[in-house]
């Protein structure tokens, strides 16, 4: 994801809130749950390998926005950091790469 990346325009925000519910809680609990820096990696790179493969990686940059926020909103700034650092064009490339 971009550093400069801006929020999705504000009407189709909490649509996506809304669809994503389900995805954006779990991978919020399993990102925040974990105790060491190797394991926070994987975890991320493991909810956005999910997220990808059951919606499509063409939205991957909205749910990383919404989920860094939701790790915010929990207190685990580590977690919403490796979210907003995640390269969504390299899953992206990977996924076709496995095809």
């Amino acid at each position: 994801m971009k550093k400069n990346q801006k929020k999705p325009r504000h009407g189709g925000w909490y649509h996506y809130e809304s669809v994503w519910v389900l995805e954006l809680a779990r991978g919020a609990s399993h990102i925040a749950s974990v105790l060491s820096a190797e394991t926070l990696d994987a975890a991320v790179h493991e909810v956005m390998q999910e997220f990808a493969a059951a919606q499509g990686s063409a939205e991957l940059d909205a749910f990383c926005w919404l989920l860094a926020e939701r790790l915010e909103k929990r207190g685990c700034a580590a977690g919403a950091a490796r979210v907003r650092a995640f390269d969504a064009s390299g899953l992206a490339r990977e996924l076709v790469g496995e095809a």
